[in-house]
């Protein structure tokens, strides 16, 4: 970007990931861009990842007017950019927002995986220890060792929903969440069978994040329903403009 602006000189600040799957491009000094370049380079160098789902914002520094943004969204990758146009000289960031982006980690579900059998491994280990105590305990008239078991999960479905931790429990699977995702299923959830609308929806998932465009929410209520349709009976309805619902059909 700093070649193509006639920039060889200043430094290349370090990429800031402010929250999941979101990175900021800041600039040391001033320049001038052209958008259908900016396209042209992030297609290019982000066609060689399994990131191929994301949302480019560019806004003034220190400001949240956005002066430029584009989608990518397969499979069509259908844009439209301003051509043979340049932005004037000034202070921009560029902010890049990958849709489900642990979903490609394969280490990471690895890791669920493998730290959720050495739970269930320690758990038979104590049930074994402590058993015969707690029998002896209780045959004395004396309470028995027993932890009390959290029934706060939300089912809807054949789901249940760990707010918590993140997951989704569905039979003897674990479908793993992103912090954007488990944040729109918690407030749907929430308002199970009524309409959640989209001011609120947005307000609360992205508050801290600034400017995002308009079709974030619907990329991530995407994912969820891919990951809810395990479940035909469960669905995330659109409400045309208003918002979403959750319900059990």
């Amino acid at each position: 970007m700093l070649l193509q602006a006639g920039d060889f000189t200043s430094r290349v600040l370090p990429v800031k990931e402010i929250s999941e799957g979101v990175f900021l491009l800041e600039f040391e000094n001033d320049f001038v861009f052209k958008p259908d370049t900016l396209v042209a380079l992030t297609q290019r160098f982000l066609a060689k990842t399994d990131l191929s789902d994301y949302t480019v914002t560019v806004y003034k520094c220190f400001r949240s007017d956005i002066v430029y943004g584009f989608q990518i969204s397969p499979p069509s990758n259908s844009i439209e950019p301003c051509l043979g146009r340049s932005q004037p000289k000034g202070c921009y960031n560029i902010q890049i927002a990958f849709a489900a982006f642990n979903d490609t980690s394969t280490d990471y579900l690895s890791a669920i995986v493998l730290s959720g059998c050495l739970f269930l491994f320690s758990i038979t280990l104590i049930v074994k220890r402590f058993g015969n105590t707690a029998g002896r305990i209780k045959d004395k008239g004396e309470l028995p060792l027993v932890s009390s078991v959290n029934t706060s999960l939300a089912t809807f479905g054949k789901f249940r929903f760990d707010r918590h931790n993140q997951k989704l429990l569905f039979a003897n699977e674990i479908i793993v969440l992103t912090d954007k995702e488990c944040k729109i299923l918690e407030l749907l959830s929430r308002n199970f069978g009524q309409l959640t609308s989209r001011e609120d929806l947005i307000q609360e998932v992205w508050a801290n994040e600034g400017v995002i465009t308009g079709r974030s929410l619907d990329m991530f209520v995407s994912k969820l329903r891919k990951k809810l349709s395990a479940d035909p009976q469960v669905h995330i309805t659109n409400i045309h403009s208003r918002g979403y619902k959750l319900e059990v059909i």
